[in-house]
């Protein structure tokens, strides 16, 4: 029987009631799946070896059982272990980085256990990027450190939203006005200090009026699309962070959106990345979420929907790709 095991920042950090992985891992104890929780900060290289502290998930003493808690940590080899989830929330830095490898390499060659997401995609894939490669789904947007390719695209749209290609939840992520002396001088101010003094590549995208009606959240199980959600901007501003008050609803999709969705599907396959969320503005691909994809708790609230339960059968089933 598959052995799940859900690596994550540590267990205190965790929204334990809104937190997509945990509700993934209650439903795998659900199915009968053994599950287990290990803080990212255990994966060690120790006595020749990769090692990780696993604590075994037990159900909590409520009659609905839907709290979760780590029992006794055990010291474990990732190879003990079937179906391994690195759900660590971006940045994505050396802090991300590092475990990671150890992981990989831990389990590199063992065709009975699997890293979800691939880490060949974690390594070379960035979310803010991803999206790029998938022609005329996307808004036009630049990705540079340079000041004057980011100052020629800007004043080229007027206005755009800058996004650092690290981070996740709406961090650092700006409206920059190009039309005026006193824009662009701003705005190179807000760069500089995203791009540590124009080191590091940004990405500038152009501003979609329509996100005042909200952005598309897509959530994928290897490549197929399961459900869907509109996420409202927080009031008086343009980013969508449920964490900071955005309210979600059900929604339709469009044509439009039905064909982006589609064009998303074939790239999910093709790249084998089995979790992703993937967020739309006006039909066109804004955002990829493959490292930790989330909102899976607040979509089932207001679907009233079971989504953790095919997500989890689908991942029983090893490497469908």
């Amino acid at each position: 029987m598959n052995r799940f095991l859900w690596i994550t920042d540590p267990w205190h950090f965790l929204d334990h009631g809104r937190d997509t992985t945990l509700r993934l891992a209650r439903e795998a104890l659900e199915l009968g799946f053994p599950s287990y929780w290990c803080s990212v900060r255990t994966i060690r290289w120790e006595k020749n070896r990769v090692l990780l502290d696993a604590h075994p998930l037990v159900p909590g003493p409520s009659v609905d059982r839907s709290e979760i808690h780590p029992g006794p940590a055990r010291v474990s080899h990732p190879g003990e272990f079937h179906c391994i989830h690195y759900r660590m929330d971006p940045p994505v830095d050396f802090s991300y980085l590092h475990p990671l490898q150890l992981l990989s390499q831990s389990v590199s060659g063992k065709k009975n256990v699997e890293i979800v997401n691939s880490p060949d995609v974690l390594f070379s894939t960035n979310e803010k990027i991803e999206g790029l490669l998938l022609k005329n789904v996307t808004p036009p947007s630049v990705v540079a450190s340079q000041w004057d390719y980011l100052l020629s695209f800007g004043k080229k749209e007027g206005r755009t939203v800058l996004k650092p290609l690290h981070l996740c939840q709406s961090k650092g992520v700006e409206l920059l006005d190009w039309r005026s002396q006193s824009g662009i001088e701003e705005a190179r101010t807000v760069i500089a200090r995203e791009t540590e003094n124009f080191r590091n590549p940004v990405l500038l995208q152009r501003f979609l009026e329509g996100i005042s009606e909200g952005e598309q959240r897509l959530w994928f199980i290897d490549g197929k699309l399961l459900a869907h959600v509109r996420k409202l901007p927080v009031g008086g501003d343009f980013r969508v962070n449920v964490d900071r008050g955005s309210r979600i609803e059900p929604s339709q999709l469009s044509a439009r959106e039905n064909r982006t969705a589609r064009l998303i599907s074939k790239n999910l396959r093709s790249r084998g990345i089995r979790l992703a969320a993937v967020d739309l503005i006006e039909g066109h691909v804004t955002d990829f979420n493959f490292t930790s994809p989330g909102l899976l708790c607040q979509m089932e609230s207001v679907l009233g929907r079971n989504l953790a339960r095919p997500i989890i059968k689908k991942l029983a089933k090893n490497r469908p790709f």
